[in-house]
């Protein structure tokens, strides 16, 4: 009996230095041997020393090399046996999560009063706040002028805020006829509205802040309050704030963002996590106003951004059903009445939206299944970085897809993988199905959802970029590793929970940290521009123009949001059909043709900025216009050491 409760309680053998040292190069070699079948290699300069790794077999053979050695010399603990044992040890250094409340109908951890509750959040917001000008220097430092390199979507985002500001003020019933692609109607809803940064940004136009400095802060805001958000999530879900900072941190910086740094509606997440807060509340205290909280987030995250609110409504589908049927009859009856009023207050907001849409895709169809295709990930997308990623884009980068750059590191899934250790809970089994159909859905025709989705559900025709749907990945992410968070500190002391959840966010930082370079933009427009001030309301063609342009279209809407003409070009995520022929045409322009297009599109100007042309295209073009009799020179405007000049388009006699 003595010897039995000895081998009862024999501690595992401790191996000594030299196979830890065995152990962790066997796994690293393992891990450069992936990487390298995936990516083909990279190179590395530590100290200016060159080192070349480009044959994943001389990598595994160094692994299969170790291995063998190791064990020749020490078999037991086997390398197998002590990755179990790393990993169970951290799983089950906390024991089990309470993240199962919403189903016991146990309350969990609150922000006490109304009044603790705001200064706890207006704390976490200016936390988030500092974290996001750190995160993104030196955008904070140039609000006025800095955009992201490639200018032609934050000037776009910028004109959609001013115009939705301009029109509110003006003709609100007429917000999405948008003065670009003249004639055509419901252009708003070529590309997403953001109506709700639009919403955020108003205010601040309407008492003259400048374009650029409300689009800069509405562009920072999204870091910032999508950090907010997830922290009430996570911490409602765990009780931690440590956990629920740290989960905070990831999803507000995910690498994905500065893929997207671009894109203003990219940034607009806040609204999933708030979402989902609500949801766990619905479920656990079957209240009516969380389904109405829960329903309102929804709405607002598709007027924030419409493909995040397609995919977070997938997304909620098996999270939802696994809760439900984790927790039976009890949650199901406690929680139906306020989801069905939760979803029925969703559709009724959402409704209004889709009516300018519907028209707006009845005129210009859906996406080609090619562009599709070239926008759907494959599993080895999620293994590399945007070049702005200050760790590993530069050797991961150049592997990179176009909108394809899906990496979300390593830290934090292994963190979310010490969450997801057993014990498990309904919770936590519910957002790693979500991660998987999210997972799989950014994979697009590569995958095996897509397909369904395309087919049956309507707005998946409308959108190009399946892999944005990476997004949802980073968020289940950032909730599991919340809970990696939670399990890892629950069971220490204040300092030592501190110390562990300050060492995961600072390696999550140096994952993460990105290398940002901004490009300037003009802050004010050309004098060719006050000329028309003096004009009532006309229709305005912009030369050069080109096909396809993403960079000159932009800046002719910009330069609208100073005199709010109309205009005959535009840049948008779909273009009218009849744009194409404009476009054929004018490359003859100013034949008789062409001109007698810009009669048909109701033209009364026509400016031609000498300094956007390349070569001798200017002189060419304003020589012939000279020599037309269609024409009448406006004025000259001397702009960027070139003349601008402004012409306007006679009328033909009755």
């Amino acid at each position: 009996m003595v010897l039995g409760r000895a081998r009862m309680t024999e501690q595992p053998v401790r191996p000594p230095l030299w196979a830890h040292v065995a152990d962790i190069a066997a796994l690293v070699l393992l891990g450069i041997s992936a990487y390298v079948v995936v990516n083909g290699g990279f190179v590395i300069r530590p100290l200016s020393i060159r080192i070349s790794f480009r044959s994943a077999d001389r990598a595994f053979l160094w692994v299969v090399g170790l291995v063998v050695v190791r064990h020749l010399l020490l078999r037991r603990p086997a390398l197998p046996e002590r990755i179990h044992e790393w990993v169970r040890q951290l799983a089950r250094s906390a024991g089990r999560l309470r993240d199962d409340a919403e189903l016991l109908g146990i309350r969990p951890l609150s922000f006490g009063t109304w009044r603790e509750a705001v200064w706890v959040l207006a704390g976490v917001t200016l936390l988030f706040a500092a974290l996001t000008a750190g995160m993104t220097y030196p955008q904070a430092l140039q609000l006025g002028s800095g955009v992201s390199p490639d200018t032609g979507d934050p000037l776009f985002s910028t004109w959609r805020l001013a115009w939705i500001a301009h029109q509110l003020a003006h003709d609100p019933l007429h917000l999405f006829n948008a003065n670009i692609f003249h004639p055509a109607s419901y252009t708003l809803a070529f590309s997403d509205s953001v109506l709700v940064p639009a919403f955020m940004a108003a205010p601040l136009l309407w008492l003259g802040v400048p374009q650029l400095v409300v689009y800069n802060l509405v562009f920072l805001a999204g870091f910032a309050l999508s950090g907010v958000g997830m922290f009430v999530l996570v911490r409602s879900l765990t009780g931690q704030t440590g956990a629920a900072l740290v989960a905070g941190f990831v999803f507000a910086f995910l690498p994905f963002r500065y893929m997207h740094y671009a894109h203003l509606e990219l940034q607009m997440a806040q609204w999933m996590p708030l979402g989902l807060w609500a949801l766990h509340r619905t479920l656990r205290e079957g209240r009516l106003r969380d389904g109405l909280l829960t329903g309102l987030f929804f709405a607002l995250q598709v007027y924030s951004a419409m493909y995040y609110g397609v995919f977070f409504a997938t997304f909620l589908i098996p999270l939802v059903g696994t809760l439900l049927l984790a927790g039976g009859r009890p949650v199901l009856q406690r929680s139906l009445r306020p989801l069905v009023a939760g979803a029925g207050l969703a559709a009724l907001l959402i409704a209004p939206l889709s009516i300018p849409y519907v028209a707006a895709r009845s005129a210009v169809g859906e996406r080609p299944m090619r562009e599709i295709a070239f926008y759907s990930a494959m599993p080895a997308d999620y293994l590399t970085a945007d070049s702005r990623n200050a760790l590993v884009g530069a050797s991961t980068g150049r592997f990179a897809k176009q909108e394809r750059a899906l990496f979300q590191g390593i830290v934090v899934p292994l963190v979310a993988l010490v969450g997801l250790w057993p014990p498990m809970s309904a919770a936590r089994i519910g957002y790693l199905i979500a991660m998987l159909l999210a997972f799989d859905v950014s994979l697009g025709v590569n995958g095996v959802s897509y397909g369904f989705l395309h087919l049956l559900v309507p707005p998946y025709r409308g959108l190009r970029v399946p892999a944005r749907m990476a997004i949802l990945v980073g968020l289940s992410l950032s909730i599991l590793a919340g809970y990696g968070i939670a399990r890892l500190t629950s069971r220490r002391s204040r300092l030592a929970a501190s110390c562990i959840s300050l060492v995961v966010a600072l390696l999550v930082f140096v994952e993460y940290r990105p290398t940002l370079v901004l490009n300037r933009v003009r802050t004010t427009p050309p004098p060719v521009y006050e000329r028309l001030r003096h004009e009532p309301t006309s229709v305005l063609l912009e030369l050069p123009l080109k096909s396809p342009d993403i960079y000159l279209e932009p800046v002719y809407m910009y330069f609208s949001t100073f005199h709010w003409h109309n205009l005959v070009n535009g840049y948008s995520g779909f273009s009218p059909p009849t744009y194409s022929k404009l476009l054929n045409l004018i490359m003859t322009f100013p034949d008789d043709e062409s001109v007698a297009e810009l009669r048909r599109r109701g033209t009364d100007f026509v400016i031609v900025h000498g300094a956007l042309f390349e070569g001798p295209g200017y002189a060419e073009t304003v020589s012939a216009m000279d020599q037309r009799k269609d024409f009448e020179l406006v004025g000259t405007y001397p702009w960027e050491g070139k003349d601008t000049r402004l012409y306007r388009l006679r009328r033909l006699p009755d």
